[in-house]
């Protein structure tokens, strides 16, 4: 034993210093004079409320160039935690456990980042615990690896020594790594195998202190592209690796399997027809359910909903259920993305069933029709988006417009000056105890308010008669005041769509070429894991409007995605290669 403790403590502080590098990765792939993509939200409103046309004032000049070119600089993308658990279970066939996953019990910290989709490459935080816990989830897996069974999936030897060492640094590595590793990187890794080997232990046993070095590296923790290779300030297409990278992040929100790596090597993925076979046979696969998985749950924010009396395992019902719903639509039904907006076929269990108001045979998943529901129309009307618009008891026009703005038209608002803070803690004063319409009146009356109001909070009138848990609460509120739906959505256009209740409002979302647009931008974003930008959302016109040639089903929306420029290309930078 204390032949092996020795090298194990040394080994563990090489550890937690080659992380603690992976957590500064990113900031080192950032342009020196680039600083995260802005939101292109903070154009000017001409005075019948359309946007002005062009770039938005303040768009940085690199954003400017990347739609004028066709491409994105690259930068660095830690993975999502979705996407680190299924790349472990896909090439190393281990579960991850709950509490290491739980930032509360020590596990990795959850995603930074509010809204559609985590956008690790442009917005991301790395804290002491992500360090500590990269660290001891490694050791953890690589303790749980059925070892013997991975070496014969990969045709490695097992004899103590540089040959087998060699063979399971370059196989597993490939897979971890998303492609095949350099000669300095297998050096680097080898030497942990042999410091393993030197100290008396087996090759099962140095292969997991390697294992435990490779699950901690920069190149498994993040994506990376090469960003100097080709002509300053042009596009260049990706190479085989760095598409079979994006796909496999895209579609199973893991690494590329063996059969992608194949077509990566030769770069024959470039081919639009090897592309096309690619796409048929990932999607075919089960584990293209993660990309919808993924998108129910960060689209809803189920998971964080905040209503009076709510519980974790009310958080986790709501967000069961719309994962379910979500699933069903895609896959089961063949629903495409524009007819998400009109469905009422929910997949609920009883925590869900009960705040619809209707009867279930048990607590698994079941099918139901909300059709003679009241007002229950569309994905926007089911109990887990409502819940996640972060309510208490009353509905907040604010908070659900917000909410809403982002999910359906791609836009924050304009933020507000700071000089204006204690003025609207005087009107909330002023207006405590008028109902929220009451309150969007008085601020229509106030160009100071409604400047800024009128951006989002007509998108929250529709859903007046919901509470914060999405349960419907009748046509007037506690205090006997009438709860009307009427509003309209500030698409930009200069004939604003009006809605008179919520199937009309959202048979508007199901049609309005903004609104669809705005769903083609969400799958770009996640896609590239870029945060929305002036790039993002010029290419999304291109792609939205492709999309909305064909039939309009989940396949069509990723073909048209993983087809585009945009994901295809990435722009060199302009600095001086080393």
């Amino acid at each position: 034993m204390a032949a092996d403790n020795a090298p194990r403590s040394s080994f563990r502080s090489a550890l937690l210093a080659a992380v603690t590098l992976a957590a500064c990765t990113a900031e080192l792939h950032r342009r020196p004079d680039r600083g995260p993509s802005q939101v292109a939200t903070d154009g000017t409103q001409s005075t019948d409320g359309t946007m002005a046309p062009g770039p938005p004032a303040g768009t940085p000049p690199d954003e400017i160039l990347e739609a004028e070119q066709g491409g994105r600089f690259g930068l660095a993308a830690r993975m999502s935690k979705f996407e680190y658990q299924n790349s472990i279970q896909d090439v190393l066939g281990v579960e991850l456990l709950p509490e290491e996953l739980d930032a509360r019990q020590g596990g990795i910290p959850d995603d930074t980042g509010d809204g559609v989709f985590k956008h690790l490459a442009d917005n991301q935080t790395s804290v002491e615990q992500h360090a500590l816990a990269y660290f001891q989830v490694a050791e953890a897996v690589a303790a749980r690896t059925d070892l013997p069974a991975l070496h014969e999936q990969m045709g490695i030897c097992e004899v103590a020594g540089n040959a087998c060492g060699g063979a399971f640094v370059q196989a597993v590595g490939r897979r971890l790594y998303r492609r095949p590793l350099d000669e300095r990187e297998q050096t680097a890794l080898l030497t942990v195998y042999q410091s393993g080997v030197s100290e008396g232990l087996d090759h099962a046993s140095a292969a997991r202190w390697t294992l435990t070095a490779l699950l901690q590296t920069p190149q498994f923790l993040f994506r990376t592209e090469n960003e100097l290779q080709g002509t300053p300030l042009e596009a260049r297409d990706l190479n085989g690796y760095e598409l079979a990278a994006r796909l496999a992040a895209f579609l199973w929100v893991s690494v590329p399997d063996e059969a992608l790596l194949e077509v990566a090597a030769d770069d024959s993925l470039l081919q639009d027809d090897v592309l096309e076979t690619q796409l048929a046979r990932m999607l075919a696969d089960p584990k293209a359910r993660r990309l919808t998985e993924v998108f129910a749950v960060d689209f809803s924010r189920a998971r964080f909903s905040s209503y009076e009396g709510a519980t974790d395992a009310d958080r986790q019902a709501l967000n069961e259920s719309i994962i379910a719903t979500f699933q069903d639509h895609f896959w089961e039904q063949g629903g495409g993305i524009s007819d998400l907006f009109t469905t009422t076929r929910f997949v609920v269990n009883s925590t869900v069933a009960e705040l619809l108001g209707v009867d279930v045979e048990g607590p698994g998943l079941e099918v139901v029709d909300v059709s003679a529901l009241p007002h229950r129309v569309g994905l926007m009307s089911h109990p887990a988006m409502i819940a996640g618009m972060g309510d208490l008891a009353v509905g907040s026009f604010v908070n659900r417009g917000k909410y809403l703005m982002e999910r359906l038209l791609c836009e924050h608002p304009i933020a507000f000056p700071a000089d204006i803070a204690t003025a609207i803690d005087e009107f909330n004063t002023m207006t405590a105890g008028l109902s929220e319409r009451e309150r969007a009146e008085l601020r229509m009356e106030r160009a100071s308010c409604w400047n800024c109001h009128q951006q989002f909070e007509p998108l929250a009138f529709g859903f007046a008669r919901f509470d914060g848990a999405g349960r419907y609460v009748g046509e007037i509120d506690a205090d006997g005041k009438p709860l009307p739906l009427d509003g309209w959505v500030p698409t930009g256009e200069k004939d604003l769509p009006a809605y008179e209740d919520v199937a009309s409002y959202m048979q508007i979302l199901a049609t309005n070429q903004v609104i669809q647009t705005c769903m083609t931008e969400h799958f770009l974003d996640f896609a590239t894991s870029r945060i929305s930008d002036f790039a993002g959302k010029s290419e999304a016109e291109r792609v939205g409007a492709e999309y909305q040639l064909t039939p309009g089903s989940l396949t069509d929306m990723v073909r048209a995605v993983a087809t585009s420029q945009l994901f295809r290309t990435i722009l060199t930078s302009e600095r001086t290669q080393q």
